[in-house]
């Protein structure tokens, strides 16, 4: 990781972390992202009043356990917003996108999140909607085969 980004883990910090508090709002990274796109990282912790910032790698730890981890800080901290960027691309990043919308549409209706993904340099801001289409193949397939 950069030297000037001291980023703690998702599972490895206290779910009422008195920081995440005080930002009231969440930044969640793939683990990845600092040592490949460290300005962009910079950028967005300071974005809108700043974002107490953690990062996660899905494909070392479960999507259960950092899904409840997750939903665990927003319900302790009363986080009014999260953001999530990863790579584009990654199988295991997608699922942190996953794990947001299922926390908000299933358990914490009220939080804002928004989601943004790194393609060869490019960022980019993904829907809601992109998201919940993104997990179902069936869906994209039929898109596709009206092309």
């Amino acid at each position: 990781m950069d030297d000037d980004l001291q980023i703690e883990q998702v599972l490895s910090i206290n779910v009422g972390d008195s920081r995440i508090r005080e930002k009231g709002q969440l930044l969640l990274i793939g683990s990845c992202m600092p040592a490949r796109f460290p300005e962009i990282i910079k950028e967005f912790i300071t974005r809108d009043g700043g974002y107490f910032p953690l990062h996660v790698c899905l494909e070392k730890d479960h999507v259960n356990q950092v899904g409840f981890k997750i939903g665990s800080i927003i319900s302790y901290t009363k986080l009014k917003r999260v953001v999530v960027l990863t790579i584009d691309g990654s199988p295991h990043c997608v699922q942190l996108h996953f794990v947001l919308e299922d926390v908000k549409n299933h358990f914490i209706q009220d939080i804002e999140v928004e989601h943004y993904v790194v393609e060869k340099g490019s960022l980019f801001k993904i829907s809601a909607s992109a998201v919940k289409m993104a997990r179902h193949l069936s869906k994209i397939q039929s898109i596709m085969n009206k092309e």
